[in-house]
């Protein structure tokens, strides 16, 4: 089955150097088919409301403490707002525990944690499965809902 849409996936750059978990990723995604787009935390909020993408699924690689650090103070407290709008999934990798607030955003299905060491290669077979899932359109009942008897005395 054949993407209609533009097959991006992004990663959420934490520093302003790109990590080496970025090329890892770029390399094992394009072999599937897929575009891997560096993102600023600030372009998150933006990239939800103006893309035309339905389904956006974002890559936080927390590697060191200094990103850990980075990422509590920036990506942290914009995750509720960001996660609200449920168009964005969040795959967030770290070599770090997860977060105590994880529970808030688990209950929404877009948010995913997964601890380092991973292989690169399985994780983006897995994030292919993800977006190809999400992305389908999801078939309901052409019928609607089934109608009840309203009129009846017990």
């Amino acid at each position: 089955m054949e993407l209609k849409i533009n097959p991006f996936i992004f990663f959420l750059t934490i520093e302003a150097n790109l990590p080496d978990s970025y090329y890892i990723f770029d390399r094992n995604l394009k072999e599937l088919g897929y575009i891997l787009v560096p993102v600023k935390v600030d372009q998150l909020q933006s990239l939800a409301a103006s893309t035309s993408q339905e389904e956006i699924i974002v890559i936080c690689s927390v590697l060191g403490s200094r990103e850990y650090a980075i990422y509590n103070e920036k990506v942290r407290s914009l995750l509720k707002y960001v996660l609200k709008t449920k168009r964005i999934t969040l795959m967030h990798l770290s070599s770090f525990s997860r977060l105590n607030d994880s529970k808030l955003y688990s209950q929404q299905k877009n948010y995913f944690f997964m601890k380092y060491p991973l292989d690169a290669r399985i994780l983006s077979g897995m994030i292919s499965r993800f977006y190809k899932v999400k992305s389908e359109k999801s078939s309901r009942w052409p019928g609607g809902r089934r109608a009840g008897v309203g009129g009846m005395a017990a």
